[in-house]
């Protein structure tokens, strides 16, 4: 019988082997596709990055005085913490500021002949996979309150309205059908029953289900 079996061209379990030969070849495609979408992800996290890594108001996204905010971006598969001071950062510790106008109505600026300096900070490494959340934030302890600046356009990004650059037309450029969890640092909330008033970052949930 097993002679038989095998002139016949069947393989375990009683499974011939053009229908092996088959299943091998849609592994191959299946894992081809994966690897593609997996491409396609940290393709996509580098360049959100890349946006976010620029000045407000010289048609970027983040606002800016002397840069650290904008330089301080992360991608990773865990929460991002906020933990970072420019003091403790000798590139931005250096830029002066100072503050001007009026009691209860003054704001801080660069000190004279002082200039913003932004490099992104944490590298993107190539490690994410369609299966793992992706999250998308800023790790300066004052980030809450940078996210609603006047000079940020970190809320147009999100909401697919800013005039230089949309997160929706990035991940409808990135993705098609597959599109990975990734969720990005950009809502700014108010921690109630707080002695000073604290804000903490949300993140927001994408790809957009429109």
């Amino acid at each position: 019988m097993a002679k038989r079996a095998a002139r016949r061209g069947y393989g375990p379990r009683g499974t011939s082997y053009t229908e092996m030969k088959a299943k091998d070849f849609a592994d191959m495609i299946r894992k081809d596709m994966e690897e593609t979408i997996d491409a396609d992800l940290n393709g996509f996290v580098r360049a959100v990055v890349k946006d976010l890594t620029t000045d407000g108001l010289k048609n970027g996204i983040s606002p800016v005085l002397t840069g650290f905010f904008a330089s301080s971006w992360k991608a990773d598969n865990n929460y991002i913490k906020k933990i970072d001071e420019r003091k403790n950062f000798p590139q931005w510790a250096k830029i002066k500021t100072v503050t001007r106008g009026p009691k209860g109505g003054s704001r801080t600026v660069l000190a004279p002949g002082q200039k913003s300096f932004i490099e992104q900070r944490h590298p993107v490494e190539v490690k994410f996979t369609r299966n793992k959340t992706v999250y998308i934030g800023n790790t300066t302890k004052y980030s809450s309150y940078a996210l609603i600046s006047k000079k940020s356009r970190i809320p147009d990004y999100f909401a697919g309205t800013s005039p230089a650059k949309s997160l929706k037309a990035k991940i409808d450029r990135f993705f098609s059908d597959k599109r990975p969890d990734i969720r990005i640092g950009g809502s700014s909330q108010v921690i109630p029953n707080t002695k000073p008033v604290e804000r903490r970052t949300g993140y927001n949930k994408y790809p957009y289900q429109d």
